[in-house]
């Protein structure tokens, strides 16, 4: 590694006029300096899939211990969507929660926890802020199976989810589940300055369904395009959808309905959106800090959207892959993925 780019300016001004008098201690402290460069590894949705966790955690030269999994030189950022869906939550979130407890992983909550702590929280009428109907039970089965036959657990569980960030601003790097908009995110500081979902915050938005709500699903659940009233679409559960998800870095003007989807498996009109129902959305600029992100179920096609972007969902609870990138620095480049395909349990006799 190159010296006078690794080490800090006052450090090396210092060392430069000392080396000579005391090599060998010039040699220790630029090995300590280049052991402090953090580096991480961002692993994508997990959706109760623990053993595929474990197998990618394995991978990447993390090893087990009484405090959880870690490795000797690098930590691991979570993006979210931690519960639902898979086979083990209490599992997934047990490896993850000792993780970030121990110091040895960061992890952002994403629009599944959100769901299930809304659903999980009352309001001061007693009302829970998430409807108990169909089809938001259904969304949630897997953690609300697991989440009744242990009571502890559950608060356990919801108390660290509610003290997870909503979004991470890291070492040349940011750290959101569905988009990054810089507007949302200032009024999250502004107006949650402590970054959490706590039952006061999710009250408050809850029962304003204002600005900051709306900034919060923005960064959780992503930039969707409305439909046409005479246009309906069915999301996977078969329940009517209004909306789906659109490409939040760049403008829709001018492009197709099927241009602008992101993470879709609706069958979309092939024409040109008329002019009267686009609407400017912020972009992302190329030259800003890249931004990992997971939420938008991509399969084999999770990685690096262009230089500064990079999608690490690679739709693990749908049959798909789990995936991380290792960072080590900007660009971004497809050769820092990893990709581990499911684990399949084998039932017992």
């Amino acid at each position: 590694m190159d010296f006078n780019s690794s080490i800090h300016p006052l450090l090396k001004n210092h060392l430069q006029n000392y080396k000579c008098a005391n090599s060998n201690i010039f040699i220790f402290l630029v090995k300590i300096n280049q052991s402090d460069e953090k580096v991480y590894d961002i692993i994508g949705d997990i959706h109760g899939e623990a053993e595929t966790l474990k197998k990618l955690l394995n991978h990447l030269g993390y090893t087990e211990g009484e405090l959880g999994y870690s490795h000797p030189e690098r930590k691991a950022v979570f993006v979210g969507d931690f519960v639902d869906r898979g086979p083990e939550i209490f599992k997934t979130l047990s490896i993850v929660m000792k993780m970030v407890t121990s110091g040895n992983a960061y992890a952002v909550v994403g629009n599944h926890e959100l769901n299930v702590l809304a659903y999980y929280t009352k309001d001061s009428d007693g009302l829970f802020l998430r409807d108990h109907n169909l089809k938001n039970k259904t969304q949630i089965k897997k953690t609300y199976e697991e989440f009744k036959l242990d009571k502890v657990k559950r608060k356990k569980y919801l108390k660290w989810l509610r003290s997870l960030p909503i979004f991470l601003e890291l070492d040349g790097f940011r750290v959101v589940h569905a988009s990054w908009d810089d507007e949302a995110v200032e009024i999250i500081k502004k107006e949650n300055p402590e970054n959490r979902l706590s039952k006061k915050f999710l009250r408050r938005i809850y029962f304003e369904r204002g600005k900051v709500f709306n900034a919060l699903m923005l960064l959780l659940k992503g930039r969707e395009f409305t439909m046409p009233d005479d246009m309906v679409l069915k999301d996977g559960y078969g329940f009517k959808r209004t909306a789906y998800r659109i490409k939040w870095w760049e403008p829709m003007q001018g492009k197709g309905f099927e241009d602008i989807s992101f993470g879709n498996r609706f069958k979309l009109p092939n024409y040109t959106i008329p002019r009267e129902l686009c609407y400017d959305i912020p972009t992302y600029p190329k030259d800003e800090l890249p931004v990992f992100f997971g939420h938008y179920c991509l399969n084999g096609k999770a990685g690096v959207i262009r230089e500064n972007l990079c999608c690490v969902d690679g739709c693990i609870a749908n049959g798909g892959i789990m995936v991380a990138y290792r960072w080590n620095g900007a660009p971004l480049d497809a050769k820092n993925l990893v990709k581990v395909d499911k684990v399949k349990k084998v039932e017992s006799l």
